[in-house]
């Protein structure tokens, strides 16, 4: 999430106005086969509460994906099998356009551990200060703005906010992007017009590039198999268990318990630094791991019982002494 035009996710987007300027020849494929009838035919059967317009900007970042980019789109779409269930249900309970999780697409690739060049970091690529406006907690011990529920619940707040205001979702798309000082004076610049396209020449060129590479993701996304664009395996699991903590543990000796690799167990809480989540009763934790049989966890269990007693036994021992002091 950008706080002005000049923030710029680390992934892709400083790209996109280079992408931009190059012609549809440079990138011939199996876009270049395909009438602009198809597109369109394509993007209106996608179309929910967006707009999914077709134009040259779109069909030029068409171009680009489906040329130079097809490594790239692989991986994210092996990614969103597990993403995207996440964002969906989200947005399902937030009422928000479930075509949106595509700006996570842009802003990151899925990649939680993104940081552009100016410390926009995570999956939906927060700003410090604007992720905390938001109710991310970033400290020393985690980073939320890496957290696929949290983040995601955050961006779904923003892009509210944003839609509450112009009643557009594309601007608040491009809100996300350029921030929503830029869009009011857009609007002013373009007479009080209140929809992308029409003030699409006043806004920041980044953003005028932003909702194109939108909708052109969009496209991608959803006909992948037609592009014959493979999902490259991820790693992830397609299922996962969300255990509630109320007390620390580390992930090192979650591995050892469960036999999870640390890897995946830090690919699946990677919001939590040092391999340590500092849950305690007061500010309660998610330990997330793939979706197992109960039994499975039983020297799990033992060890969270025991690090829930442990916490209980210091917190005895202090209260006595502090009783003693007294």
């Amino acid at each position: 999430m950008k706080k002005s035009m000049f923030i710029k996710a680390l992934c892709l987007f400083p790209l996109l106005t280079i992408l931009f300027t190059r012609t549809s020849t440079a990138n011939t494929g199996m876009s270049a086969r395909i009438d602009s009838f198809s597109f369109m035919q394509s993007l209106q059967a996608l179309e929910n509460k967006v707009p999914l317009t077709y134009n040259s900007y779109v069909q030029r970042f068409i171009n680009v994906y489906t040329g130079t980019q097809k490594a790239r789109f692989s991986k994210v779409l092996g990614l969103s099998k597990y993403y995207f269930p996440i964002y969906e249900k989200i947005f399902r309970e937030r009422n928000v356009p479930e075509e949106l999780k595509y700006i996570s697409v842009i802003e990151s690739s899925l990649n939680p551990h993104a940081v552009s060049r100016v410390g926009a970091t995570g999956l939906w690529q927060f700003m410090y200060e604007t992720g905390k406006i938001y109710g991310l907690t970033i400290n020393d011990e985690q980073d939320d703005r890496k957290d696929p529920v949290k983040a995601c619940n955050a961006a779904a707040s923003y892009l509210l906010d944003s839609y509450f205001m112009y009643d557009d979702w594309l601007l608040a798309i491009a809100s996300y992007n350029c921030g929503r000082n830029n869009i009011r004076w857009a609007i002013e610049k373009a007479g009080g017009k209140k929809d992308f396209w029409s003030i699409r020449e006043f806004l920041p060129e980044e953003t005028r590039n932003y909702v194109p590479a939108f909708i052109a993701t969009v496209y991608i996304m959803n006909n992948s198999r037609q592009l014959r664009i493979v999902p490259s395996e991820s790693g992830l699991p397609e299922n996962t268990d969300a255990i509630p903590l109320t007390s620390a543990v580390s992930l090192k000796e979650v591995s050892k318990a469960t036999g999870i690799s640390l890897s995946l167990l830090s690919a699946l809480n990677p919001s939590f630094k040092d391999y340590f989540i500092n849950a305690s009763p007061e500010k309660p934790g998610t330990l997330v791991l793939p979706q197992k049989a109960p039994y499975a966890y039983t020297s799990l269990r033992q060890l969270l019982t025991r690090s829930r007693n442990n916490e209980q036994n210091a917190a005895i021992n202090t209260a006595s002494g502090s009783a003693g002091e007294n």
